[in-house]
């Protein structure tokens, strides 16, 4: 039972409050943050709590939950922002127990049948089925709850999409408050707190913000709509050319929204550190062979060893098209290949990523990446010259001074080429599988009426749950899914709300295409 406050306490009553309750609920009253609550207090633990609250604090968003999990003793820290403060049903299944007066709770809506979870099972052992950044992290969130954890890979770890050198992490969000806005400002705050804690030295990722650039006239529309967004200028603001050459170390002709706490990250050495636990087994070049169900348990097996699990997690990415289970889900392909450069004595002056149509890293241990190229409906992970050069010019379009600076005495550096997963709807496929045939016949009728009442629970394969198609923001969006999916699969409290839950359901395409077919 989780234990709620409808204001910011006095760190004292929070420390006492954690040797009593698992999970802490703080209900935000405003869009303000609550670092004006944290005094310099006497006692050596509650300076403790205040020195890591304004760490953690630096990247709290106003759009979903912030969940804290490394602030207090034994205990997660929920600060939830006032739209989220009146549905804490959505986020507990049991009761909340106020110790301040209460935040009035608006009414529950009825859910889809296809909606509602199937009932935890609470596995002892999970087989999670890649090792890209959505494998890794939901690999390592099961781990940090108890879970023993087997982890297949085809091949080694961030291989595909996740191989990249230096990818860029921040949010690329519309100023309206859609899904896929608050999924990424929840994921992006979880994800640059799990980087702080993982890789504290920074060694494989840095960086002084990520620079969005004005560079066309809708992204200066979208950029000057978000920078109105008063409650989160300490995440990202708008700036002029003159302070974004001051920021970047380079000359700049425009301007842009500036996210001082985005960084450039090594992917492979963030998978890495989120496998490395001790709850985590991982079987490389151990392709997924054949996957069944006796009754009670899954029997997976690649060429080396068959393997026993109460659950499995498919998080395959660009490999999810010829699984079948997942075959029938509207995935999309996209091919990226990015490009390497040495660094000269200009770009070492690059202090800021640069991002607008490509985008261009600040040197790590000497060399530059930049790109990407987009290529949909490309299955290749070949690296091509042709891209070469149009992620060339499109370094040129970013920073021309750059580019010729780069690019007069070219050495011989190959970038990354990679398939990307998306989805139709640009969201994430994050949740449990349903039985794609049974969930044709018994959702039969909602061809001939969209709304026709009916209560029938889904049918969902047993215990198979996938976590997939997070395309170019997987950053971002994995890590924070990979929770989400953690504590379904436990029957913990969820970090994210009922509306993004149903958003990233793989259900929502079945059902979809039975509707249409009745359209049509």
């Amino acid at each position: 039972m989780p234990a709620a406050f409808n204001y910011f306490p006095a760190l004292a009553t929070l420390l006492k409050t954690a040797e009593s309750y698992r999970h802490i609920v703080i209900c935000l009253p405003d869009l303000v943050q609550p670092e004006r609550c944290l005094s310099e207090e006497s006692e050596p633990a509650e300076r403790e709590l205040a020195t890591l609250l304004r760490k953690e604090l630096s990247c709290l968003q106003f759009s979903g939950p912030n969940v804290l999990h490394n602030v207090l003793p034994n205990a997660y820290l929920w600060l939830m922002p006032p739209a989220s403060s009146a549905h804490l049903y959505e986020y507990f299944s049991e009761p909340v127990q106020w110790q301040t007066e209460a935040v009035a709770q608006a009414p529950e809506k009825p859910q889809k049948p296809w909606f509602i979870p199937p009932a935890s099972s609470k596995p002892k052992h999970v087989v999670v089925v890649g090792a890209g950044i959505a494998g890794a992290a939901t690999a390592r969130a099961l781990a940090e709850h108890g879970v023993r954890v087997s982890v297949l890979e085809a091949e080694k770890p961030a291989q595909a999409a996740s191989g990249n050198r230096q990818g860029l992490l921040y949010a690329k969000i519309s100023p309206h408050n859609t899904e896929q806005t608050e999924l990424l400002l929840c994921g992006y705050g979880h994800t640059r707190r799990l980087l702080e804690h993982l890789l504290p030295q920074q060694g494989s990722w840095g960086g002084n913000g990520v620079l969005h650039l004005n560079h066309n006239t809708a992204e200066t529309q979208r950029n000057a709509l978000l920078g109105q967004q008063t409650h989160h200028i300490h995440l990202y603001r708008n700036i002029d050319s003159e302070e974004a050459s001051s920021l970047a170390g380079v000359a700049l002709t425009q301007g842009g929204l500036f996210w001082p706490q985005g960084i450039w990250l090594n992917p492979p050495a963030f998978v890495n550190a989120l496998l490395t636990h001790p709850n985590i087994t991982l079987h490389t070049h151990a392709p997924l062979q054949k996957a069944r169900h006796t009754g009670k348990h899954w029997q997976l097996t690649t060429q080396q060893t068959t393997i026993e699990a109460d659950c499995m997690v498919y998080c395959t990415g660009a490999s999810s098209g010829q699984i079948r289970p997942l075959n029938h889900l509207p995935l999309r392909f996209i091919r990226g290949q990015t490009a390497l450069a040495p660094a000269t004595s200009l770009s070492e002056n690059l202090l800021v990523a640069l991002s607008g149509a490509s985008y261009i890293a600040p040197a790590w241990q000497g060399i530059h990446c930049y790109g990407a190229t987009f290529i949909q409906h490309d299955n290749s992970s070949e690296w091509r010259k042709k891209e070469e050069q149009a992620n060339q010019e499109m370094l040129h379009e970013l920073h021309s001074e750059l580019a010729r600076s780069l690019l007069s005495d070219r050495h011989s550096l190959q970038g990354h080429a990679a398939v990307r997963c998306d989805s139709s709807d640009h969201l994430p496929i994050v949740g449990p599988l349903g039985d794609y045939e049974a969930m044709q016949k018994i959702y039969a009728k909602l061809a001939l009426d969209r709304n026709y009442p009916i209560s029938t629970p889904c049918p969902y394969l047993p215990n198979v749950y996938v976590n997939a198609a997070h395309g170019t923001r997987g950053l971002a969006s994995a890590p924070i899914c990979a929770e989400s999916l953690a504590t379904e699969i436990l029957g913990l409290p969820n970090p994210l709300s009922r509306r993004i839950r149903e958003a990233l359901h793989p259900n929502r395409f079945i059902i979809r295409s039975i509707v249409r077919s009745g359209s049509s």
